[in-house]
């Protein structure tokens, strides 16, 4: 079970977490049957997510479709840079895609609809096999 969530929340956000709630549980015994070597084997898997995946959050800002969004919708650019790297990004952003309304209830202008599908393709390229692939053309 918990192998399945290992490779479900690998490069998440949501993986380190888990990983330092389970092997506390290891570690202190809740997790019965957890034989030493499988210990061992979590601590050095997090070790390596924690060099392949570090904690450094790309920096929205200094993107340019991320500034030409903030600039128009604030609030949706913010909750896009909160989610961005995490499972919960392509829920938040098809949702917003299918309601195709911003912060103010107006349709989107065509200019916001092309800075949202290029920070999509970005999330998809930069996460690519970790979240199923969103598309602004779906639905």
């Amino acid at each position: 079970m918990f192998g399945a969530n290992i490779k479900r929340l690998w490069g998440s956000k949501e993986f380190k977490p888990y990983m330092k709630e389970l092997i506390e549980a290891a570690q202190s015994g809740a997790k019965q049957g957890f034989p030493l070597d499988v210990l061992k084997a979590l601590l050095r898997l997090e070790d390596l997510h924690g060099k392949l995946h570090p904690d450094e959050k790309p920096k929205m800002q200094d993107n340019e479709d991320f500034q030409k969004l903030s600039a128009v919708f604030p609030v949706m650019a913010q909750k896009i840079d909160t989610l961005w790297g995490g499972a919960e990004f392509a829920p938040y952003v098809s949702a917003v895609l299918q309601s195709s309304k911003g912060d103010d209830g107006a349709a989107f202008p065509f200019e916001t609809l092309m800075s949202l599908h290029a920070l999509i393709e970005k999330h998809n390229h930069d996460y690519a096999g970790q979240f199923a692939a969103i598309s602004l053309w779906a639905a």
